[in-house]
């Protein structure tokens, strides 16, 4: 009798800890593009430089991207989502974006923050 509770126990603990770690593994990304987001610098302050812009992210439904990392050559690219990380591919250049919020993401390697617009 003890021993048919003992294994009943371990059988209820293995299902326990699958089921945790199915749940777990499959986190829904943070973000959806169901259609065109623009994200822009937040703290971009223009200047008389015409050829001086802020970051600009568009993320497009079916999978494309333009990005504009400053300066004034928007590249035009492929993004994916998975969890809380954005990475677009454009010009031979990988950018990874942090998604902080549903508008607000954060460029991984200078740290500049973009906000949906």
């Amino acid at each position: 009798m003890m021993n048919q509770k003992f294994t009943t126990l371990k059988t209820f603990i293995a299902l326990l800890i699958t089921a945790i770690f199915l749940v777990s593994s499959c986190k829904k990304d943070q973000l959806i593009v169901d259609q065109e987001k623009v994200f822009l610098q937040k703290d971009f302050k223009a200047s008389t430089n015409p050829y001086d812009s802020g970051w600009q992210l568009t993320l497009k439904p079916d999978g494309v991207a333009d990005i504009l990392p400053g300066g004034d050559i928007r590249w035009r690219g492929t993004y994916k989502i998975s969890g809380s990380l954005i990475t677009v591919k454009a010009d031979n250049v990988t950018y990874k974006f942090e998604i902080l919020s549903k508008t607000e993401i954060k460029d991984k390697t200078y740290g500049v923050v973009l906000k949906l617009q």
